[in-house]
């Protein structure tokens, strides 16, 4: 038997997806957030530290991680067990994925299809959030009605 996407996901479509309408609510990354420091989104490997088992790294992670010009040492447990330990203070491995958002008010879209279809170039945009909630009451009360006749 082959497992669609959709199943892998929990939600079997029982209808094409034309058959579906979609109400999303977007923020984009590349409008509603900037790049942030450690610092400013309180990461807790900023202000704790952090560390690797050297065990569970690659030669090249290890490589990396020791040549990458932050401050660590070389922890010894026992056999088997070292670590390397990063200083608190310094920016982490993940810090250029770190967003902070910008104070902008989201994107509200209704258009047709599911997931499997469904593109905000091609959704209509609502200029008020009110309108959405609106949208998506009017079209709800259409379904209820649908169901109630049976």
């Amino acid at each position: 038997m082959r497992i669609t996407h959709a199943q892998s996901r929990g939600f079997v479509p029982l209808m094409p997806a034309h058959n579906y309408q979609t109400y999303a609510i977007r923020s984009p990354l590349q409008t509603h957030f900037r790049a942030a420091t450690c610092a400013e989104i309180e990461c807790p490997a900023y202000a704790n530290g952090w560390q690797y088992r050297m065990q569970e790294l690659s030669p090249a992670d290890i490589y990396a991680a020791e040549h990458s010009g932050k401050r660590w040492r070389k922890v010894h447990i026992r056999e088997g067990e070292d670590y390397l330990v990063f200083e608190s203070g310094q920016p982490c491995f993940a810090a250029r994925s770190h967003r902070i958002p910008l104070d902008r008010p989201e994107f509200y879209f209704v258009g047709r299809g599911d997931r499997r279809s469904f593109s905000t170039r091609q959704a209509r945009k609502h200029a008020r959030p009110e309108d959405w909630v609106d949208d998506m009451q009017t079209h709800l009360d259409v379904i209820r009605r649908e169901v109630e006749k049976g």
